[in-house]
């Protein structure tokens, strides 16, 4: 009995780190398949409504969640996380465990938009989400201004290509 125990906590011991860093990987991972969908719905959008669609980004601060979010506005100073415009917001939530890596910035900026023609991003761009302030395992989206958006992740569980 005190041998199986033993073989029991040994294997334990060795599988629930890997456990937990499989699931952190899985959190980043979910959280940057919503951001990219919400940002497909913005490319339809744009091209639905015949118009520019912006995509802002809000920085969480101590007292505040922060955003991604699809605006009609261009300027990020008339953008609010909490103000409603019919269009999606991606919510980064202050003490949340995900959190954005790159861009890295402090104050709310203008990322890029759509065009309403063919819903092609303005700029290449890369948006990173990770587990905390971990670096290393980030996924994210990587934003083409001439092939769109892409979903891309650091860690082997899925098969994006790396956000490097």
């Amino acid at each position: 009995m005190i041998t199986t125990l033993s073989v029991l906590a040994v294997v334990t011991a060795v599988a629930v780190p890997s456990y937990v860093s499989s699931h952190k990987a899985a959190v980043v991972e979910s959280k940057a398949t919503q951001l990219l969908s919400m940002l497909e719905v913005g490319q339809s959008e744009s091209i639905k409504r015949h118009s520019i669609i912006y995509v802002h980004y809000v920085p969480v601060t101590e007292d505040a969640n922060g955003c991604i979010g699809l605006s009609t506005k261009s300027d990020v100073g008339d953008f609010s996380c909490t103000a409603s415009e019919g269009l999606q917001k991606f919510i980064i939530e202050s003490g949340g465990s995900v959190t954005v890596q790159e861009p890295a910035t402090s104050s709310a900026e203008k990322l890029f938009h759509f065009s309403p023609k063919n819903g092609l991003p303005s700029v290449n761009k890369t948006v990173k989400l990770a587990k905390g302030s971990e670096t290393g395992k980030e996924s994210g989206i990587l934003i083409r201004q001439y092939s769109g958006l892409k979903g891309c992740s650091n860690t082997v569980v899925t098969g994006w290509e790396s956000c490097s």
